[in-house]
Order: structure tokens, then C-alpha cells, then sequence
């Protein structure tokens, strides 16, 4: 990294440009984050109570050194970039699209969702598909469920206040779902939710590729797990807010959680409360061995680049079986099978529904191995350190 000062002013006036436009994004998008409970504030509280407290409370961020804040807000805004694209993108195959639905849910609780993208389909059973855009660095295999959460909340909110005037879309308020389809795009959609064909989607993107999950249906105990979850959240914050509770009193998400690495409030968390040891030798000891690590992650990403890159060039050489040579290296590119696993799920299913539930689980239990113990260790740093 170049650590020239004029170098450095550059870099420094991006991520202060970025921070500013996270901003006024988040407050023309949003409005005032800090008034209500927004699906995404649900989310984050099935992984961390406190955490979403800490963030309806606008707490203190730590100091962070300009590179750190630069590299976090690129990750952070990618999101609304993309979403830009592909509102782009859809609207160029001629979809009808609402972009940034709002929906206020009435009540004590002051509950809001806002829909990155909802579809509307216009036949003899309307179609109502609902998107949540979420930019990941690297495709997960599995959605976290605090997004789950977030796009049960949407379409649950959706199919409950179908036919209630609490919808909101490019300058119409105070609208019911089918009145504002009817406005924006003239369509008339039925009175009853029921005779609708509503899912839920979430597509995850990342630098270079994209995968969907979904879909997902309105669900009562779902929305309603929601619900409770938006309650414990405002209650938290008035709590703290009055004195009557510490944020630290707060539940913090259980366990290795890699979105811990990415929350602004981190530290202080009483979930990392650690012994001090005062060893200098042991201090120089993790920052080298972080450091090493570092560049491991760096390493393993330009290798798997590389790689495609070169597999790539064989698919399209021309030769689909033997070896290409460059006179140094010989290489070649070759399909493998899938590796064959068992779904223990489904299996216990068939055989419950075969021996019994009794039977299945005594048969399982016999045939299940459990791998010896091991020892992981964690690493990350308690105060950034100075550029």
C-alpha cells in the first residue's frame, strides 16, 4: 500500500465521500432509522440482540484507521450499487417493478418494511414475487437466519396488510397493495391475498457470481416470530435509553459467528471480555501470526482466480480431453463427479415413516460416529492499529 501522503489524503477524502453518501443514502431510502424498527433491525437482532440495540442507538463508533474505514465502506455500499444495477436490469426486460416498497404496519410497535424489488405479474392468478438484495464477498451456502427472518417479515407483512392502506412507492403513501399497482401500473389485482400467487426470494451477489434462496411463503409463526423479535428490540432500546438496563445486559449472539467480524460494535462486547496478559513477546507473537493469516486469505483468492482463469482457457482451446503443454508446464482441465452424502434429514424420514419414530432414531444412533475433538483458535485485534 502506498503510504505517501498525497496518496493518503486521496484515499481519505474517498472514505470520508463514502460515509457521507452512506448517509444521506440511508436517510432518503429510510428516513430516521432511529424512529422505528425497520425488517432489517429484526434480522440483526435474531444474531445479536445488542448489537441491534447498539444501532438503533446510534452508539459510538470506534476510531478506525483510514484504510480500514475505506475497505468497510466498499464492502457496505456495494449493495446500494448493485441494487442500482439491477433495477437497471429489470426494468430493461419491461418488468413491472416497485423498487423500495414501504410497508408501515399500524400499532403501538412502530414496524416497517422496506422491499428492495416487488414484481408484479398480471394474469388469470396475479403474480406478486418480492426480492431481498443482499451483497456478500463471498456466496453463502446456506442463508444466515437473520436474512431469513427478514424476508419471512416481508412477505408475511405483505400478505397480512394486503387490503389495509399502509403501503408506500414512488411518492404514493397511505396506499392498499392493489391500489397502488392499480396507480403505478394500472393493474387490477384481486381484493383477497389468497387468490394471489406470493413468494419471497433473496438473491445474494458477490463480486463475480450470484445465487438465489427461496422461495419463501407467507408464514404466521414466522411473521410472528418476527413481531416478537421488533418488540424485544424497541423494548431494549427504551430500556437503555431510560437507565434501566446496560447495553451490555443485552444478548449477544452465540457462539463462532463470522458476522462478528463485520459489527460496529464489537468492541466493548461483553462477549469478548478477555484476561489481559501482559507479554509483549506473546503481543508481537499474534500480530505476525494474524499477519500471516492475512495474507493466507490473499494468497488462496488470487490462487482460485488463477485457476479459473486457466480452466477457463482450456474449455475454450479447443480440447476437452488429454493435456495442452506451453513447452514448461503441461495442464489440463477435467470434470469430476460430485461427491455422494447422505441427508440424514430425509434419511430419518423414510425410515420413521417405515420402522417408526422410535426404531428410526435407535437405528440412526447406532450407525452415527462422532469425529475426535479439536481445538480452533480465534485471533482478531482488540484496537486496529495506527496507519
Amino acid at each position: 500500500m502506498n503510504h505517501d501522503p498525497r496518496a493518503m489524503g486521496l484515499l481519505a477524502h474517498l472514505a470520508r465521500g463514502l460515509v457521507r453518501h452512506g448517509e444521506l443514502k440511508t436517510k432518503a431510502d429510510l428516513g430516521d432509522r432511529s424512529a422505528y424498527v425497520g425488517l432489517s433491525d429484526v434480522g440483526r437482532a435474531v444474531t445479536c440482540l445488542r448489537a441491534a440495540v447498539a444501532g438503533k442507538l446510534k452508539a459510538p463508533l470506534p476510531d478506525r484507521p483510514i484504510l480500514d474505514v475505506l475497505r468497510r465502506q466498499l464492502v457496505l455500499q456495494r449493495g446500494h450499487w448493485l441494487e442500482a444495477g439491477l433495477d437497471s436490469a429489470f426494468r430493461a426486460n419491461g418488468a413491472n417493478l416497485v423498487s423500495q416498497l414501504e410497508i408501515i404496519a399500524p400499532g403501538p410497535l412502530p414496524l416497517r418494511a422496506h422491499v428492495d424489488f416487488t414484481f408484479i405479474g398480471a394474469a388469470d392468478r396475479p403474480v406478486i414475487r418480492i426480492l431481498e438484495l443482499k451483497s456478500t464477498e463471498h456466496l453463502p451456502r446456506t442463508l444466515y437466519p437473520g436474512y431469513e427472518a427478514q424476508i419471512h417479515g416481508q412477505v408475511g407483512l405483505l400478505a397480512q396488510l394486503w387490503g389495509q392502506p399502509v403501503f408506500a412507492a414512488h411518492g404514493l403513501h397511505g396506499q392498499t397493495f392493489p391500489q397502488l399497482c392499480r396507480h403505478l401500473f394500472g393493474i387490477d389485482l384481486p381484493s383477497r391475498v389468497a387468490e394471489v400467487d406470493l413468494e419471497g426470494w433473496v438473491l445474494c451477489l458477490s463480486m463475480s457470481d450470484t445465487r438465489p434462496f427461496g422461495p419463501y411463503r407467507p408464514d404466521t409463526t414466522m411473521l410472528n416470530l418476527c413481531r416478537r423479535t421488533a418488540h424485544r428490540l424497541w423494548q431494549g432500546v427504551q430500556n437503555v435509553k431510560a437507565g434501566r438496563i446496560r447495553l451490555d445486559d443485552l444478548d449477544t449472539c452465540a457462539g463462532f459467528h463470522p458476522l462478528c467480524d463485520w459489527c460496529d460494535h464489537a468492541e466493548g462486547c461483553p462477549k469478548f471480555t478477555a484476561d489481559l496478559v501482559n507479554d509483549p513477546a506473546l503481543d508481537m507473537e499474534l500480530a505476525a501470526f494474524s499477519r500471516l493469516k492475512a495474507e493466507k486469505s490473499v494468497l488462496e483468492a488470487e490462487i482460485e482466480m488463477r485457476e479459473a482463469r486457466i480452466r477457463h482457457f482450456f474449455r475454450h482451446a479447443g480440447r476437452y480431453t488429454g493435456w495442452l503443454s506451453t513447452g514448461h508446464f503441461r495442464f489440463k482441465s477435467a470434470h469430476i463427479a460430485g461427491r455422494k452424502t447422505i441427508d440424514s434429514g430425509k434419511l430419518r424420514a423414510v425410515l420413521a415413516n417405515r420402522l417408526g419414530a422410535d426404531e428410526a432414531d435407535a437405528l440412526l444412533a447406532q450407525v452415527t460416529t462422532t469425529g475426535a475433538d479439536y481445538e480452533r483458535l480465534t485471533v482478531s485485534p482488540v484496537k486496529p492499529a495506527s496507519i
